[in-house]
């Protein structure tokens, strides 16, 4: 089935903190530091994130994003979360929402 949300649709897909959180994160809320290290996040803020919430990966995960978010490490966009999940750090390919994954294909 294909996974549709508020945010996003066919003619004006945007990527949101509430898309990640919801979909995303949800799904691999112990997978925060490889996401971070792949988004190039630098390793004293991951230090950070990694002391501020040790056994909180859902919290660990949002900092992460805000950081992408704030800082763009790398791009916000979905080509970039694309990319991050189907790095061989996060390899999570199956978390690409299937409207983007048709429109990368393209």
């Amino acid at each position: 089935p294909e996974r549709k949300s508020p945010e996003t649709n066919d003619h004006n897909p945007q990527l949101t903190y509430k898309f990640l959180m919801d979909h995303i994160v949800s799904e691999i809320p112990y997978k925060w530091y490889e996401f971070g290290s792949a988004l190039a996040i630098t390793p004293p803020q991951m230090e950070e994130i990694k002391e501020n919430h040790p056994s909180n990966g859902n919290r660990a995960f949002a900092d992460v994003i805000q950081i992408w978010q704030t800082e763009e490490p790398r791009p916000f966009t979905w080509e970039t979360l694309v990319m991050i999940l189907e790095s061989s750090i996060v390899n999570e390919p199956q978390l690409v929402p299937n409207q983007v994954k048709v429109e990368t294909v393209l």
